[in-house]
């Protein structure tokens, strides 16, 4: 009894995140993101946070998650009727939990909780039939495996049964007669209470709970009588034969809970993507479902890929790039300061998250390796508190990052230790980017550091890709990044020219 709309045969629990994924969120903008694909939604935002930091490691998992998305987009009607129920069914498993919580303190405990599971038992199996229900109306449309074996699993469940069982039970809400047997135990206590039947009293018109001790009270006076303590016995006897009713459906309502923590989770997720397609169809924005190769790989390829959070905020989409980074092992970006060097290490970035949760990209082609953990590394204000200078915090957060990396893992260094000398710079950086070479971590580096570049180029190993900020002859920044050999930042007659203009 699970969705399995995220993975082929799991959920979400126990997967792995990125080892930092509050930094992968800060640096690359992904809140813009996140809040485009909620549309004010909480319960979508905090989903959508969740699932894309959880990365897909392998091709078959991408392709998998593709395919019920592209499911969902072409009947994004029915989606939103699936949504409804995950907010309707995220709503009750929170109301049944903070009732349980609320009921323990109350002598009746075991009364008090038993309406409440089975309210929400009723309510959710009539949710899992309307599943079931939309699934089928477009039985022969669903072409991902996700959803077909959704739709399977819930045509083999005895739903209607099970629901049957489940108004027996709930007639307690409206009153019943229950018969049973027990014995006597030391004392005269009345113990080892079996229920026998449950009978719908009709006529009952009172609260539920006070009908129930009414009838059962009733039903049993003739052990009553009088007796305070015979009463006190036959409340306790309820009150264990309610125990038994709550133990017989306890695993099926364990199974309904997280079936719809999952349902809820990973449909919201889904919700969330399709309502970011639509708004960039509307901004005319181009996203594909990329080609995700396997972890260990190492050729990068991509068309007109540009800055996604930049393109929600400014409305248009932005210069895109087209480069192709064969056994793509380091890759060092230099140029003109203002070229668009930082915006396009974060498209970059964006772009394999994206394809890294089963989201569409924004290129025209993205082809790139898989990552078990992706690390960004950009540059910090100074700690608030003066307690840490730049290059102190810059030192102290990559190793906390170097401690978590493991092999084919992916850097994004964004003008990394810019906060001292360019030689003490170049030097750190330096023992830094050649340890991750000989570890298998891929780099792709966006670097003032010219020295460093330059001795990099010059030493022309294998994997190692050089791109640089377009930069016209009077000035002008074209904000594409083009092959070549390292440059410097600075250019002093652009200055000039500004300031002429």
């Amino acid at each position: 009894m699970e969705p399995y709309l995220l993975y082929r045969d799991s959920s979400t629990d126990g997967k792995k995140s990125y080892a930092f994924p509050r930094d992968v969120m800060k640096d690359l903008n992904l809140d813009i993101i996140f809040k485009t694909m909620a549309k004010q939604d909480d319960l979508i935002h905090e989903k959508v946070r969740r699932v894309m930091m959880l990365p897909l490691t392998t091709p078959e998992e991408v392709y998998y998650r593709q395919e019920v998305l592209r499911d969902l987009r072409r009947q994004d009607a029915m989606l939103e009727d699936f949504y409804a129920i995950a907010v309707r069914q995220n709503k009750a498993l929170k109301d049944l939990k903070a009732a349980i919580k609320s009921n323990r303190a109350k002598s009746t405990r075991k009364t008090s909780e038993l309406f409440e599971c089975l309210n929400y038992l009723m309510q959710g199996q009539d949710d899992l039939i309307k599943i079931r229900e939309l699934l089928l109306q477009k039985k022969d449309a669903w072409q991902s495996e996700g959803v077909q074996n959704l739709l399977e699993r819930l045509k083999e469940m005895p739903l209607e049964s099970i629901k049957k069982r489940l108004r027996e039970a709930n007639s307690l809400t409206i009153g019943c007669e229950a018969g049973y047997t027990f014995q006597f135990g030391g004392g005269m206590k009345m113990e080892k209470a079996e229920l026998n039947f449950i009978r719908p009293n009709g006529d009952a018109k009172k609260n539920g709970l006070e009908n129930f001790y009414l009838t059962f009270l009733k039903r049993n006076a003739i052990l009553i009588g009088t007796d305070v303590t015979l009463q006190e016995d036959v409340n306790h006897l309820a009150e264990e034969t309610l125990g038994q009713i709550i133990t017989i459906f306890q695993p099926y309502l364990q199974k309904m809970m997280v079936f719809y923590e999952h349902y809820c989770e990973e449909i919201s997720f889904y919700m969330g993507a399709v309502q970011f397609m639509r708004r960039m169809d509307e901004l005319y924005v181009t996203l594909k479902l990329p080609e995700p190769k396997p972890v260990g790989s190492k050729d990068t390829s991509f068309e007109q890929l540009y800055e996604l959070s930049m393109a929600v905020y400014t409305q248009r989409k932005p210069v895109g790039n087209s480069i192709t980074l064969l056994n793509n092992r380091m890759t060092i970006i230099t140029g003109a300061n203002q070229g668009g060097k930082s915006t396009f290490l974060r498209s970059y970035g964006i772009a394999q998250v994206l394809m890294q949760c089963g989201m569409p990209v924004p290129a025209g082609k993205f082809s790139a390796p898989l990552y078990p953990q992706i690390f960004t590394h950009f540059t910090r204000n100074e700690d608030e508190h003066l307690n840490n200078g730049r290059l102190s915090e810059e030192l102290q957060r990559m190793s906390n990052m170097i401690n978590k990396a493991v092999p084919n893992s992916l850097f994004l260094l964004n003008e990394s230790f810019a906060s001292t000398t360019e030689k003490e710079g170049s030097k750190i950086a330096e023992g830094i980017i050649n340890a991750f070479y000989e570890k298998n971590i891929t780099t792709m580096m966006v670097t003032h550091l010219y020295q460093l570049a330059k001795k990099k180029y010059d030493e022309a190993k294998d994997g190692s890709h050089f791109l640089v900020a377009e930069r016209t002859e009077n000035g002008t920044r074209t904000f594409k990044m083009l092959p070549g050999e390292p440059t410097y930042t600075s250019f002093g007659t652009d200055l000039f020219k500004v300031l002429e203009g």
